[in-house]
């Protein structure tokens, strides 16, 4: 008996895609040949993908309270990378030079995977020890996200890390977004709206301001300081008065991680910011670090208490 075979007969292979890739290292000491992989680049003539580190918190049991520096380093310059790869497509991978010295891009390999995504995860997976692989049935969807769209700003779940180290009690008036990190519940007919801490004597928004991004930073500050006026206006009514006050981490302006251009726009967006927050009536600060940040929440929050 003959058999016939027919390429119709044999199980196809899911599509792939190639792509050219390159790791992206981070230096935490200037000078020194130790770096480590923080994020894994991959481009084609068509997307671009970007998996970055998850663990990166795992530099803060090397170097302590110095690697707050590092990590703004590394999304910055990641945000940077990003930015270059819209502009230019695959050839950003060798053409960008990065802004800060102690991150840079490493050599470029060609590869193939189901997909760019896949492709970045897998070599992060192999070559990073600040990155946890998660299955992608475990992920959540960037649209199940808060601000879905707008890359996601970890200085709210910094801070409350901070505080849980130092008063856990206060853990609580964290927003159940920043403690569980989960989708934010649709509104039910009143006007819904995003605070990250609401304790019993201060009410407040975090976010930061990033010196690439500055415009696009500003727009997402401004919402949440609409919130913050919102809520304290709700709360005028209210026989002790709490203080509502919008926090920023920016770097600091003497920084050797910003250009003179880079530290002018920082200035120019706080004046603008600070500015509207006074015409509104309500606090503003900007900090340079999470434990300034913290401490500023702890001391908001527990100062007048021990006082009433």
């Amino acid at each position: 008996m003959s058999i016939s075979l027919s390429p119709l007969r044999f199980p196809q292979l899911d599509a792939s895609t190639r792509g050219r890739w390159a790791p992206v290292f981070l230096s935490p000491i200037l000078g020194s040949p130790e770096r480590f992989v923080i994020a894994v680049a991959a481009a084609n003539g068509s997307d671009f993908h970007i998996e970055r580190a998850n663990e990166l918190k795992r530099l803060s049991c090397l170097y302590g309270k110095a690697a707050e520096t590092a990590l703004f380093a590394a999304d910055v310059a990641i945000d940077e990378l990003e930015a270059a790869l819209i502009d230019k497509g695959e050839a950003a991978l060798v053409e960008s030079t990065l802004v800060f010295s102690g991150v840079t891009l490493g050599q470029v390999s060609e590869g193939e995977a189901r997909s760019l995504q896949h492709l970045s995860r897998t070599w992060m997976s192999a070559m990073s020890s600040l990155y946890r692989f998660i299955p992608e049935s475990m992920e959540i969807r960037d649209e199940d996200r808060p601000d879905a769209g707008v890359t996601a700003d970890r200085l709210p779940a910094l801070v409350l890390d901070h505080v849980n180290k130092t008063n856990p009690g206060l853990v609580g008036y964290f927003s159940d977004e920043i403690r569980h990190f989960r989708k934010r519940r649709p509104s039910s007919g009143i006007a819904e709206i995003n605070i990250d801490f609401t304790g019993a004597r201060l009410v407040a928004n975090f976010a930061t301001l990033r010196s690439n991004t500055t415009a696009l930073a500003v727009d997402r500050i401004k919402r949440k300081m609409f919130d913050l006026k919102v809520r304290q206006d709700r709360d005028g009514g209210l026989f002790e008065p709490r203080t509502h006050e919008m926090i920023l981490f920016t770097p600091s302006r003497d920084s050797p991680l910003l250009n003179e251009k880079q530290a002018e726009r920082i200035d120019e967006a706080v004046a603008t910011l600070k500015e509207q927050s006074d015409n509104e009536g309500f606090g503003f600060t900007a900090l340079h670090g999470v434990p300034e940040i913290g401490a500023r929440v702890i001391t908001a929050e527990t100062q007048v208490q021990g006082t009433a």
